[in-house]
C-alpha cells in the first residue's frame, strides 16, 4: 500500500522488570518506503541485567555501562512515535513495556494508534519472516526484528500471505538439533601455560548453546590451553559461563539463582570470548 505510513518499533529488556529496557530499534514508513531506521543501546535502571534476558538479546552490563539513560534517547526519537501509527509484532507487549519506561521516568505517554504483526499473522516473527520471504540479520536485536516487523506489515496489508511451507522447511532444518557434547582429555585442566595473567587462567568455564565461529570442542581447547578448568554444568564454583544460540535454559536459570544468592558466574557471549581469547 503505497500510501502507508507508520514507525514499525521493537524493544529489549534486561530484566523481567518491565522498565528495563536496554535497546529500542525502529523503521520509520513513509507513503510505503521505509526512509530511515535507528537503533540505540541504553543503560537500563542500575545497569542490572538478569542472565536469561542476556543470553536471549546478547546485551550485558559491559555493553550498557556507557550508555544513555532511556530519557536521553527518547528526547531524540520521540517524534517518530507520537501522533504515529505504531507497529509492533505483539504490539501489547512493547507498547507495555514502552509505557511502563515512560511512567518510571515520568515521562508522558505518546497518543497514537497500533496495529499488530502477530494479530495479523498468528505466527512468531521469526516464522512470519520465513514465510514470506523476510531475511532477519539477527532475531532479537531490536533493529533486525523492527526491520522485519515493517517489512512483514507492509506484504500483509498488501494482502500477501504467508507461506507456510517455507516454515516447515526451516523446521526441519533445525542447526540446534543435538547440541555437542565435552568429554576425554579437554576436561582435565593443564595449568603449565606461558601466560598465567590471561583471564581464564584456573578458571572453571562451562560452555552452553551452539557457537557460530568455531565448534564446542575448539572453543574448549581453546581456553584449556590457557589454563581454565573446563566443566560440563553449573556449579557454585563455575566463573564463567561461554553462551552461544539455543543456550540451555535449565544452566541460564541455575546462573541467575545462583548469583541472586550471592555467587559471581559472569555469562559471556561469543563476541566478547573471541576478544578475550585473542
Amino acid at each position: 500500500m503505497d500510501n502507508l505510513t507508520f514507525t514499525a518499533f521493537d524493544t529489549e529488556t534486561a530484566t523481567s522488570h518491565s522498565a528495563s529496557i536496554c535497546q529500542i530499534g525502529f523503521v520509520v514508513v513513509r507513503e510505503g518506503q521505509i526512509t530511515s531506521e535507528k537503533s540505540y543501546l541504553i543503560q537500563p535502571p542500575g545497569n542490572e541485567y538478569e542472565a536469561r534476558h542476556s543470553c536471549i538479546h546478547g546485551i550485558d552490563s559491559l555493553r550498557t555501562k556507557d550508555k544513555p539513560l532511556f530519557p536521553e534517547v527518547w528526547e531524540n526519537i520521540k517524534d517518530e512515535f507520537i501522533s504515529s501509527l505504531l507497529v509492533a509484532h505483539n504490539v501489547s507487549f512493547d507498547i507495555n513495556i514502552l509505557n511502563s519506561t515512560l511512567a518510571y521516568y515520568n515521562l508522558p505517554r505518546p497518543q497514537c494508534n497500533c496495529d499488530c504483526t502477530y494479530q495479523l499473522s498468528g505466527l512468531k516473527l521469526k516464522s512470519l519472516a520465513e514465510s514470506l520471504g523476510i531475511v532477519m540479520t539477527k532475531h532479537h536485536d531490536a533493529l533486525s526484528d523492527a526491520k522485519a516487523c515493517a517489512q512483514a506489515y507492509l506484504f500483509l496489508k498488501q494482502g500477501i500471505k504467508p507461506n507456510l511451507t517455507l516454515i516447515r522447511e526451516y523446521k526441519n532444518s533445525n542447526p540446534f538439533a543435538g547440541h555437542e557434547k565435552l568429554t576425554g582429555n579437554i576436561l582435565k585442566p593443564d595449568l603449565n601455560v606461558e601466560n598465567i595473567l590471561n583471564p581464564f587462567y584456573a578458571k572453571k568455564v562451562v560452555f552452553t548453546g551452539i557457537l557460530q565461529t568455531m565448534t564446542r570442542d575448539e572453543a574448549a581447547k581453546k581456553v584449556k590451553d590457557l589454563g581454565a578448568d573446563i566443566d560440563t554444568g553449573v556449579t557454585k564454583r563455575t566463573d564463567f559461563v561461554i553462551v552461544g544460540q539455543g543456550a540451555g535454559p535449565s544452566k541460564l536459570k541455575k546462573i541467575e539463582d545462583l548469583n541472586l544468592s550471592g555467587f559471581k558466574i559472569r555469562i559471556i557471549i561469543e563476541d566478547d570470548f573471541l576478544n578475550m581469547i585473542k
